[in-house]
């Protein structure tokens, strides 16, 4: 029978507003122990805690049902300005997290105190949209060129020419306005492609995974789910990894090498 332990302690630092919360697991974390992990990490988020870190130096597994509830909530935490962060995993564990691309969108440290200074350093997967600084202005020393237009200035350059092209272009004959009732040339039947060259939606879902790592094989697991999910609704993370893994293509380095091949056969 699988047993967990899990224990919570908070703790604060000067560089932060708030406190971090640890939250120490030991044991195996599957389907039958998830919940509990679940139900601490909920009361952690009604409580408003939302930086955290989960110190998994003693767990031993952790199947898709805990990997699950740390993705279900990163969502929610980070936009209010926390995160969750992975600390101590064993070799073993942190294989199966780098397996499944967890590392795209979660944080991993050898250690506690890394965690924790990383939240003194937020945020380290870019500035928000409030926090991003617009670019200062560069200085220009010395006189404008007379040549050069300056965008909403009502100086006009002396530029010599510029009567005889004006007049050019006030004789010349233009061509007439195009009315909406007018029909476009456009050949047979690619009247549907004005807008944007749109992909033929494939028939499975393997074969629109396949079709997407062939295009751009660097995609995450996360980045083709989002993606497959226009056409497949309802397609979660697992299975999108696993119809990879079936397909030989549970790595990006298995991807590269398959989207290369296809684009030579082609």
């Amino acid at each position: 029978m699988s047993d967990i332990k899990i224990s919570v302690e908070t703790t604060q630092t000067t560089q932060i507003d708030g406190e971090i919360t640890i939250i120490r697991v030991d044991g195996v974390i599957d389907t039958m122990t998830a919940t509990q992990l679940e139900e601490v990490t909920n009361s952690l988020l009604a409580q408003k805690k939302f930086k955290i870190i989960v110190d998994l130096g003693g767990v031993d597994y952790i199947s898709s049902a805990g990997w699950g509830i740390f993705i279900s909530n990163i969502r929610e935490i980070r936009l209010n300005d926390g995160d969750i962060k992975l600390a101590r995993m064993i070799p073993n564990v942190y294989e199966i997290f780098e397996l499944l691309e967890f590392d795209s969108i979660l944080k991993a440290y050898d250690n506690i105190e890394k965690a924790k200074a990383d939240f003194a350093g937020e945020p380290q997967n870019g500035l928000r949209l409030h926090e991003v600084k617009k670019p200062e202005p560069i200085p220009i020393s010395g006189k404008v060129s007379p040549d050069v237009r300056v965008q909403g200035s009502s100086a006009k350059p002396a530029v010599s020419g510029d009567r005889d092209v004006s007049d050019k272009l006030a004789g010349a004959t233009l061509p007439k306005e195009r009315s909406r009732d007018s029909k476009l040339d456009f050949p047979k039947g690619e009247h549907s492609r004005v807008k944007r060259d749109v992909p033929r939606v494939a028939r499975t879902l393997k074969e629109a995974i396949l079709e997407l790592v062939g295009k751009d094989p660097f995609l995450s697991v996360v980045e083709i789910k989002k993606e497959i999910k226009k056409d497949f609704p309802g397609t979660g993370f697992f299975k999108v990894w696993w119809t990879l893994k079936k397909s030989g293509l549970g790595s990006k380095k298995k991807r590269f090498y398959f989207a290369r091949t296809r684009n030579i056969s082609k």
